[in-house]
């Protein structure tokens, strides 16, 4: 089985485990090329460049959906940008969102770290009281 890779050897060469393989294999994101007749999967060249892109689409943030979409696009569709500028505006309004709700989270530490920087440190802390507090009811 000449250019075939068994699943460990895909793993050795992409860095991805055995279970992130099988588990992608799972999703539909990735096939097999063939399996032997004792169930030994082989996966060929395609496999090798399907989870580099798998890998590079989660580095920038992409769902395994939303990368399933992308992989979709570049097999059936043809790769076309104007049918991928769609779903990388959506990562980037997603990507300004999720900072805006980060700045909002620093804002509200920073607030609290101020008064505990305030407070006589023998007294007892503002924020895990309230913290205390909120979890009391949950």
């Amino acid at each position: 089985m000449n250019n075939l890779y068994k699943i460990g050897e895909l793993s050795k060469e992409t860095g991805a485990s055995i279970d992130t393989i099988r588990f992608y294999e799972d999703k539909g994101l990735l096939t097999p090329k063939s399996r032997s007749e004792s169930g030994y999967r082989y996966y060929g060249k395609i496999a090798l460049h399907t989870l580099s892109f798998i890998q590079s689409a989660k580095e920038l943030g992409f769902t395994l959906s939303e990368i399933k979409e992308l992989l979709e696009i570049q097999v059936l569709k043809g790769g076309k940008c104007s049918l991928t500028l769609e779903k990388i505006k959506a990562k980037e309004n997603d990507v300004d969102r999720k900072i805006q709700e980060l700045k909002k989270i620093k804002k509200a530490l920073r607030k609290v770290s101020e008064k505990c920087e305030q407070s006589d440190a023998n007294q007892s802390c503002h924020f895990l009281e309230l913290i205390r507090g909120n979890t009391r009811g949950k």
